[in-house]
């Protein structure tokens, strides 16, 4: 039986990547849109637009919008890359029994061979309760 359980860092991390990606894609969506709606074709306009125009962060600061696209494409394939690997499997070999915590009173599914274990939710070193539903 396998069990998949996620890295809640990892998780989260993904998601703020996938967020600022989105964001700085979005972004220049939203100051092309004036252009691009008017135009006759759309696609041609938003590439010319892109490598045409600059972003002022700052006086003296400016970048080319083609810079955060291709900013927000990394981002958010990075962020993808992190939420796949941010999932762990584990292997339960014999017979899979359900756990409940004593301290959190979450489940979680276990071989039946540990006396005392670490409980996966809350992290106490604790003597499960021993659930009557059993998984074959």
């Amino acid at each position: 039986m396998w069990i998949f359980r996620r890295q809640r860092s990892a998780y989260a991390l993904s998601l703020l990547l996938c967020l600022m990606g989105i964001v700085a894609l979005l972004a220049t969506l939203w100051i092309t849109w004036p252009q691009i709606s008017a135009a006759r074709d759309p696609l041609s306009t938003y590439m010319t637009l892109i490598w045409t125009k600059n972003l002022d962060f700052i006086p003296g600061l400016e970048i080319k919008l083609a810079y955060l696209v291709a900013f927000g494409e990394l981002v958010l394939i990075i962020g993808v890359v992190v939420s796949v690997l941010s999932v762990q499997r584990f292997y339960l070999p014999g017979k899979v029994v359900w756990y409940r915590c004593p301290w959190c009173h979450k489940d979680w599914r276990s071989n039946g061979i540990n006396a005392l274990i670490d409980c996966p939710h809350c992290r106490q070193l604790v003597h499960p309760q021993l659930i009557e539903k059993q998984v074959k």
